[in-house]
């Protein structure tokens, strides 16, 4: 039996549930030519991973901080590794990328 002190709409509430979305990692342009030019910069293959780990350490745990699920994580972390990879390979060749719809993008 329940009183009508115990049976208030506000002791049924339930927060909604929620589903946080994390900003692309293929988005953070800035974040990506920064870390391409780290890996470019580095002096040794060490001094490179450890830089790129720092990084995506970073990252990861600003996502974490954020309470995305690590799957997410990780697949945010892998379409930034592309990113990159796809960065200094432009810069690496001295390559300028294009807008199909005309005039360069940088």
């Amino acid at each position: 039996m329940s009183d009508r002190h115990t049976d208030l709409p506000l002791f049924r509430w339930q927060p909604p549930k929620v589903e946080i979305i994390p900003f692309p990692c293929r988005a953070r342009v800035g974040k990506i030519r920064q870390a391409a030019e780290l890996v470019l910069a580095s002096p040794t293959e060490r001094a490179s991973a450890a830089r790129w780990r720092q990084m995506t350490d970073g990252i990861a745990r600003q996502m974490e901080r954020a309470g995305i699920p690590d799957e997410t994580i990780q697949a945010e972390l892998q379409i930034f590794t592309h990113a990159v990879n796809a960065e200094v390979i432009r810069r690496s060749r001295g390559q300028r990328t294009y807008n199909p719809e005309g005039g360069e993008i940088a």
